[in-house]
């Protein structure tokens, strides 16, 4: 045999042994995880407690949520949208609405998330922002275009400063201190594992100076705490977080953790770990259902905005 094909002929069986190793490795472990999804019941399943699914149904529920959260004692805040106010914004960054025309039904949600943060944390052109969680998102740079300095972090990134990117953990940004005046996330905060949401708040007090505050939209709030797994992932490695029910992720999407709060596990996990030098409120939007009529054929579901604030700031708007 031509030396040259008998090393081709070695090299694809051994290729073929190595490929047909890692299958029977990848059944082994996927097989009854996929197996257990299937056959889970409704109750084990995200769409079972999820009522964002159809937003536009549950403005009772969203209410009676807020309710709760002021029982446990979370301060809450009611506060309407100005239907043409975000309409004139939208025109304004037209680079983000174009940019997330492509989240179809969400097209709306995604960008009046942005608008909230805008305009209940007063963002102003004498501001340095960070947008935390940031993956591919365009709005550290829509700030820029309108004169805020605007950074973006996402621990996809390759580590450290590079430019206006950030590769850090949201829990341990190694950032200096009094970094940023203003920080948000956006459809993130659910996504953070293990105890990077508690982390995150002890963070944000470190790396936000004394003007400082951030947003987090939408809060999700559920009737149940549950933590959302997808079948796609390997969830040997996943911590549910104690006192939480474990379910199946649902709806399609590709993401291996998410995380819903009970207004009282909201209370004791997240709120009672601000630090003193903080204060935080969550902000519960009453008309929502007004945006979701402008926009029909939207699924709309930011009930509720954690903001918190330095209370070296709350003491001067309060001198003002």
């Amino acid at each position: 045999m031509n030396p040259v094909n008998w090393i081709l002929s070695r090299a694809r069986r051994r290729l073929s042994r190595l490929v047909r190793e890692d299958v029977e490795v990848a059944l082994e472990t996927a097989l009854p995880q996929w197996v257990a999804y299937y056959t889970s019941a409704p109750e084990d399943r995200q769409t079972f407690y999820d009522h964002t699914q159809d937003p536009h149904l549950h403005r009772d529920y969203y209410a009676a949520l807020g309710d709760r959260l002021r029982t446990s004692g979370v301060p809450v805040e009611d506060f309407e949208i100005d239907v043409e106010a975000f309409r004139t914004w939208l025109d304004d960054y037209s680079s983000l609405s174009a940019h997330y025309r492509e989240a179809g039904d969400q097209f709306i949600e995604k960008c009046l998330e942005h608008y909230l943060v805008h305009h209940l944390l007063e963002i102003t052109t004498d501001d340095r922002y960070l947008d935390v969680g940031a993956d591919r998102s365009p709005w550290a740079a829509a700030l820029r275009q309108h004169g805020t300095t605007g950074y973006r972090l996402d621990r996809s990134y390759p580590r450290g400063m590079n430019g206006f990117d950030i590769g850090a953990d949201a829990g341990a940004t190694t950032l200096p201190d009094g970094f940023a005046t203003v920080a948000s996330v956006h459809s993130a905060y659910q996504l953070f594992a293990g105890d990077a949401d508690r982390e995150f708040v002890q963070e944000a007090s470190r790396i936000l100076d004394d003007r400082g505050r951030y947003g987090i939209v939408p809060l999700l709030i559920d009737d149940c705490y549950y933590v959302a797994i997808s079948p796609h992932f390997d969830q040997e490695p996943v911590i549910v977080d104690p006192g939480a029910r474990k379910v199946w992720r649902d709806d399609g999407l590709k993401v291996p953790f998410s995380r819903h709060y009970s207004p009282e596990s909201f209370h004791q996990r997240i709120f009672l770990a601000i630090p003193g030098d903080m204060r935080g409120k969550v902000l519960s939007c009453r008309n929502l259902p007004d945006i979701m009529r402008a926009y029909p054929g939207q699924r709309i579901y930011c009930y509720f905005t954690f903001v918190c604030e330095k209370r070296s700031r709350l003491e001067r708007r309060a001198v003002r």
